[in-house]
């Protein structure tokens, strides 16, 4: 295999995008493996953590499944339709956990559990940092929503300050361990409130709820935290607002 190193954007991306073009265009037939992760990483002169990254979002695109000790089975030449909103800044999630604050139930370093192993992936058995609680409006300490926050066992050294933490945590860890978040990606569902959410919510078990799962993730992929928070149904709302890139000035 040839070395081919992507540039301009994340590593992770370039390299999904490569292998997925190679599937769609039946360089990798359905039926077939994709290369190992050994192969793809001195082809694509990448880390292990941005190949299973790139991996993992052919996955989710639903074109292989990844099967622990037998590698990467091509399973589909053309992604499932449907729309996933990939958030643009990271200002708003700045402010946000700058206005609200977190009254922490929990912290402990564990594996996220199975509920999670679509989320975290090869990962989810992992020991991660964990930490619940619930988010609150400062003045009134009126409950936005439940928390669960998984930290890359990387930085668990963050756990003794995640007391009196004031702000966005992925800003401490950049600020502490010298690393960048370089894309969130979030997705939205509704269902049942898990029990210790309704419990730390005062709602009964299995209220509806919306749960936004957050992914924060460096330049080549590495997982550095994730946030899943549950939002009672009847106290949320979401708006965004769309701009069309490329627009110049002047026009009508």
């Amino acid at each position: 295999m040839s070395r081919e190193k992507p540039v301009d954007r994340p590593r992770y991306q370039q390299a999904a995008e490569v292998l997925r073009h190679r599937i769609v265009t039946g360089a990798y037939p359905v039926g077939t493996l994709l290369p190992t992760e050994s192969d793809l990483c001195t082809a694509f002169d990448i880390s292990r953590h941005t190949v299973r990254e790139a991996l993992r979002r052919l996955a989710e695109a639903g074109l292989i499944q990844r099967r622990q000790g037998s590698g990467s089975l091509v399973i589909a030449t053309q992604e499932p339709q449907g729309y996933v909103h990939a958030m643009r800044s990271l200002n708003e999630l700045f402010q946000y956990a700058a206005d609200t604050r977190l009254r922490l139930i929990s912290v402990a370093l564990r594996p996220p559990g199975p509920e999670f192993l679509a989320d975290f992936g090869p990962a989810g058995d992992q020991a991660w940092l964990s930490a619940e609680g619930l988010r609150l409006v400062p003045e009134s300490n009126t409950p936005i929503c439940f928390s669960q926050i998984f930290i890359n066992r990387d930085f668990a050294a963050i756990a003794a300050d995640l007391s009196g933490l004031n702000g966005a945590i992925y800003r401490h860890i950049e600020e502490r361990f010298g690393v960048e978040v370089a894309e969130v990606e979030q997705q939205i569902r509704v269902e049942p409130l898990p029990a210790a959410a309704a419990t730390a919510l005062g709602l009964r078990a299995r209220t509806m709820a919306v749960r936004v799962i957050r992914r924060y993730l460096d330049a080549e992929g590495r997982l550095l935290l994730a946030s899943v928070n549950y939002h009672p149904a009847d106290r949320f709302s979401y708006s965004m607002r769309l701009r069309r890139e490329g627009m110049k000035a002047g026009w009508a």
